[in-house]
């Protein structure tokens, strides 16, 4: 079948199949929501996908997730979400050559690579904190972000552009608190007698969102900056203007690329030696806090960590506690924001591999060297080397 008689309905509202098979898009969260908005996406052509989720399937998933594996396929891959929901999409998609890359980490994790990659952003992740990394990530490497949540039949979303100055995720959300994973979140609203999703929220939401992204595609009717709120069981709908907060803590500027790093960079230590080299002065501005070392909350013994802030909050355990952290020998909690690349680093963040913070290939990171504006610089390498493409077996 032709690509023209495939999607000849399509083509009459307003698609172009041609943009959609180019089309790049990151989906953050393949839960309910990520999946509903992944099998339309997929449905109508569009041809390239990169998949984030750390998480795995459950049992109770299964009444919410379009792409839920079969009997015996949930084991293939320790019932990991990320690879199952790429195999089923692209088994689902009407692209020529559909191509799906996937990441059983979190997005910080992987770092700005699916970003720099990506045409839009869409963020289906149920972590405040990961939004808001989402947002300030977007708008400096001047992507769009499509972004939306819902709890029982209650639903809102809303698109962001990557024009400066205009308003973003975190004018109305500052927080970024920490993250927990989808297991314990709905272990928690079961002891509260909470129930936290339903299909119909999720695929009349997902609906939406799904426009938001074409209209990104297209370069035609994506609304930026409004917040939409609706409620499936009282056909309630309603869209609000958001304004730009005067002292929102998020980002509101893309900045400039301006070169590539040398390859070969293993660890924070080596990025500090380059920039040094090349300015002398000034600092390295990581996506996230690096945890270098912090205490155990289950035994209060010292953990030595070297990782993102988010990836530590996510089980801050030591593994004498059942957690992944070794002990190490640090006399107090530890943790690098602003890095000054001009002093001889701390021998702990020095040694911390550049893989473990979120600077893989195909990435960045901002520096700012004394007296000179923020710039980014990024990392040689494209998304395949940081992320695999899923393969029919």
């Amino acid at each position: 079948m032709t690509t023209t008689r495939l999607h000849s309905r399509d083509m009459r509202a307003g698609y172009d199949p041609e943009r959609l098979a180019r089309a790049r898009v990151l989906v953050v969260g393949v839960g309910a929501l990520g999946q509903n908005i992944l099998q339309t996406l997929a449905l109508s052509g569009v041809g390239n996908f990169l998949l984030v989720d750390f998480d795995r399937f459950e049992d109770h998933n299964a009444t919410r997730s379009p792409f839920f594996p079969a009997d015996g396929w949930g084991a293939r891959y320790e019932g990991r979400k990320a690879p199952l929901v790429a195999m089923r999409a692209l088994a689902a998609s009407t692209a020529t050559d559909p191509a799906i890359y996937y990441s059983t980490e979190t997005v910080q994790q992987v770092g700005d690579t699916g970003i720099r990659w990506a045409d839009v952003v869409v963020s289906a992740v149920d972590s405040v904190p990961a939004r808001g990394w989402l947002a300030e990530r977007s708008r400096l490497h001047a992507t769009p972000m499509v972004e939306g949540g819902f709890s029982g039949s209650e639903f809102n979303f809303s698109s962001f552009s990557a024009e400066a100055g205009t308003v973003c995720y975190r004018c109305f959300n500052a927080e970024r608190a920490s993250s927990t994973s989808c297991t314990r979140y709905a272990l928690e609203l079961e002891r509260e007698a909470i129930v936290p999703s339903i299909q119909t929220t999720a695929a009349v939401l997902a609906g939406y969102m799904t426009e938001q992204v074409m209209g990104i595609v297209h370069e035609d009717w994506a609304v930026y900056g409004t917040r939409s709120y609706g409620d499936v069981r009282r056909t309630r709908f309603e869209t609000a203007v958001l304004p730009v907060h005067p002292r929102c803590p998020g980002e509101h500027v893309p900045l400039p690329d301006a070169g590539e790093l040398p390859g070969g960079l293993a660890t924070v230590g080596d990025l500090m030696a380059v920039l040094r080299d090349r300015y002398r002065e000034g600092w390295l501005l990581l996506s996230e806090p690096v945890v270098l070392a912090q205490t155990c909350t289950v035994c209060l013994r010292m953990c030595q960590v070297r990782s993102l802030e988010s990836s530590w909050m996510l089980d801050p355990v030591c593994v004498d506690c059942g957690g992944p952290w070794p002990l190490g020998d640090a006399r107090e909690p530890d943790i690098a924001t602003l890095v000054d690349f001009t002093l001889t680093p701390d021998d702990r963040l020095a040694a911390t591999p550049l893989h473990d913070v979120g600077v893989r290939p195909g990435g960045s990171v901002v520096v700012e060297p004394l007296d000179t504006p923020q710039f980014l610089l990024h990392t040689p390498g494209t998304l395949p080397e940081t992320c695999p493409r899923y393969l029919v077996p």
